[in-house]
């Protein structure tokens, strides 16, 4: 049995035009209220960590006595315990409070001391660095002991290191999926993880993010959001 032109044309799946797909593709206005507030928290999390790692390592390299062979230096014998202080930490935290305070708990002491460090600490480095008491110690050290000698001249360009450091590998992995883990759904989770870690490029095009990053985050977000 044959079927009429008018009848074939409606068994065809209708075609939906390029508005029609936008549309459907917007959530409603429940899950909005969601995914605004935090795609615009992991666009300004991402951004403050692109600028600290770019002046993390000006600092620690153009400061006074210091140079590159610092930066290790700094990653094994400062940011290493305090990355395993912060874990014992954290699990505490987890333990006795809700999952949204130990945000906050964590990350409102990173924001003071950036701001610390911006309008207090770095106008008066001149008078905060000890470069004379180092210089007399330094005079009676072998020439081995120059990159722990600069991280203690420099000692605050040196906590901003390892406090930028820790911004990345702690509050843009870390607290920020597990926020997002406790304030989402299971369905919302798998429809729009993707949508704020495979769009970075999107959110923050002006930043120099490497596949390595994004490769990163996406792991992240699938073991916070998508389990």
């Amino acid at each position: 049995m044959y079927m009429s032109d008018g009848e074939a044309a409606a068994a065809l799946p209708e075609k939906k035009g390029f508005v029609d797909k936008l549309k459907a593709k917007i959530p409603p206005a429940n899950e909005r209220k969601k995914l605004v507030p935090l795609a615009l928290m992991f666009f300004f999390i991402l951004f403050n960590y692109t600028i600290l790692r770019d002046t993390k390592d000006v600092l620690m390299v153009t400061a006074k006595g210091s140079g590159a062979e610092v930066i290790p230096f700094i990653k094994t014998y400062v940011n290493l315990p305090t990355a395993i202080g912060f874990t014992a930490l954290y699990s505490k935290l987890c333990d006795k409070m809700d999952q949204k305070d130990v945000f906050y708990t964590c990350t409102i002491p990173f924001l003071i001391f950036f701001a610390a460090f911006a309008f207090v600490v770095y106008p008066n480095v001149g008078v905060l660095h000890p470069h004379a008491f180092v210089d007399m110690i330094a005079a009676k050290l072998p020439e081995g002991f120059g990159a722990p000698l600069a991280i203690v001249r420099n000692w605050s360009f040196a906590v901003f290191y390892v406090m930028a450091e820790m911004w990345g590998s702690v509050v843009a992995s870390l607290l920020f999926w597990s926020f997002a883990n406790e304030v989402t759904t299971v369905e919302e989770a798998k429809k729009y993880c993707e949508f704020l870690y495979c769009n970075v490029n999107v959110f923050l095009p002006s930043i120099s993010f490497t596949h390595h990053h994004l490769n990163i985050i996406c792991k992240h977000a699938q073991t916070h959001c998508l389990a």
